[in-house]
């Protein structure tokens, strides 16, 4: 919030008696009434991405040579994004009397108009303050687009479906949500004849009577919009401790995670590489990667961080495949120290993995780490065959599965079919993936024209298969181990 809001009575603002007649008229004068709505709609949510994001739902035209400045987009401004992305919230302090202004604007006149005429059936409603006004009924039902467009609000609303369209997290359209502190429904026939267009739009429709409060101690506590600026007799809503509110706003990375996951060979790999386990000194024959791969590891340890975090209390599968290929490379470049941590994590015989029950399997697998391996780190990771029936999958799964490799496809392609999050750090098969998904939900027929470059051509795609295509949950890793591998010529 800039400090402009409050003109030159902002140095001195917070020595200022809070309860003084210009204090209070400065604060009201001044943005910070908006500012205090937002943040009390935010302590509501989960997962807070992002305060005042602006999304946009054309392509910008190319920017000329002979023009200047940047080339203008259509967008929608959105005040708070939670659900790490998956939704919208619009918040506005407009007032019902100044919403009926708006309103007149696109047509309808006040009470006792001299454009009264006998025969026309009206409505006459009065608002909070008493003042009346006559709703003219121009005949079908609601007002045109021309006269809907002079309705802030409700033009906000058009704007932001328009931009949900055009944006997808996690496959789907974020979910739009208008905050209005203000606004009492049920009370004034025509305001409630905008909340119902605004709904009508997808979004969903809060007002002072059903915001729901902040929480205390697992309570709900009823809402009041009036705080210290509207009056001095009425209190502030009683407030949760800090630690409360900003535990429910952090984003949980694994929220969204199913009770079994599904783990890529390219995390099998990570789990039991020495650079996750033990400090490694840098040789000069290492592989460049490895070498960036022991400089991330130095500064933050995948395994306490990410990994273990992820897989807390979940079920563990990889498909036959995923193992497979991590044995093979095992085998080939692992140390020894490598192979038998892939024997615990594996439950396989060669060193003694077999028959050991999970806690057997984790205190053998911490004699070979620097980290405490954590009690709710299920071992071991089951393997099971990847029986993938297509017919279980939408019809994109086939277009998905022509680009994959068969150990990506035993992996992705089964994962999306049992319902299962899979874990990965393979970057570009994930955007793959859910770019060929994003091009059959919206009909494209190759890369879109002025796109970002993360959408990839959905070969074979001409209409879109539907709003709701969802493709596979993936999770991926922020950064991958790989086994430091062999100096060439040597041999073990």
């Amino acid at each position: 919030m800039s400090s402009r809001s409050f003109g030159p009575f902002w140095p001195n603002l917070r020595h200022a008696d809070p309860t003084a007649e210009r204090t209070i008229h400065t604060l009201r004068s001044s943005n910070l009434p908006f500012y205090s709505a937002v943040w009390t709609a935010a302590k509501s949510c989960k997962g807070l991405l992002l305060f005042n994001k602006r999304f946009y739902w054309d392509t910008p035209p190319a920017r000329s040579s002979n023009r200047a400045g940047k080339p203008r987009k259509k967008g929608a401004l959105v005040d708070i994004v939670a659900e790490d992305g998956e939704e919208w919230i619009k918040v506005s302090t407009i007032t019902e009397t100044r919403l009926l202004f708006e309103k007149a604007k696109a047509g309808w006149e006040g009470a006792g108009s001299s454009s009264d005429t006998e025969g026309e059936e009206d409505g006459v409603v009065v608002n909070g303050s008493g003042a009346t006004w006559t709703i003219r009924d121009h005949g079908g039902g609601s007002a045109d687009d021309d006269d809907n467009d002079r309705v802030e609000l409700l033009r906000m609303a058009q704007d932001l479906q328009k931009a949900s369209k055009a944006t997808r997290v996690r496959y789907r359209h974020p979910k739009v949500r208008f905050v209005l502190p203000k606004i009492h429904k049920g009370r004034i026939p025509a305001i409630d004849a905008i909340l119902d267009d605004i709904r009508a739009t997808g979004a969903t429709v809060q007002c002072a009577d059903d915001i729901p409060s902040v929480l205390q101690d697992d309570q709900a506590v009823p809402l009041h919009t009036e705080t210290l600026l509207n009056s001095k007799t009425r209190p502030n809503p009683p407030q949760p401790a800090l630690h409360l509110t900003f535990s429910r706003l952090l984003i949980d990375p694994f929220a969204s995670f199913t009770p079994t996951i599904n783990i890529d060979c390219t995390i099998l790999l990570a789990l039991v590489s020495d650079l996750s386990h033990e400090p490694i000194t840098p040789e000069l024959w290492f592989h460049r990667a490895v070498q960036r791969q022991i400089e991330l590891e130095a500064t933050q340890h995948l395994l306490p961080t990410s990994l273990w975090p992820a897989m807390a209390n979940k079920e563990l599968v990889c498909t036959a495949t995923a193992a497979n290929r991590m044995r093979e490379i095992v085998a080939l470049i692992g140390t020894p120290a490598e192979r038998r941590r892939t024997d615990l994590l594996l439950g396989d015989d060669e060193y003694g993995g077999a028959g050991k029950s999970a806690e057997e399997l984790r205190t053998a697998f911490a004699a070979t780490s620097t980290h405490r391996v954590p009690e709710d780190w299920n071992l071991p990771v089951r393997v099971l065959a990847a029986e993938i029936r297509m017919e279980n999958l939408p019809p994109v799964a086939e277009k998905v599965a022509r680009r994959l490799t068969d150990i990506n496809r035993s992996v992705f392609l089964f994962g999306w079919e049992r319902g299962f999050t899979t874990v990965s750090s393979n970057r570009t098969v994930a955007k793959m993936i859910e770019g060929v998904v994003r091009g059959a939900a919206e009909g494209w027929n190759g890369k879109r024209e002025g796109g970002t470059g993360t959408e990839v051509e959905a070969e074979g795609v001409g209409e879109g298969e539907g709003e709701e295509v969802v493709g596979p949950d993936i999770w991926l890793c922020p950064t991958a181990r790989s086994l430091v591998g062999k100096e060439k010529g040597r041999k073990d």
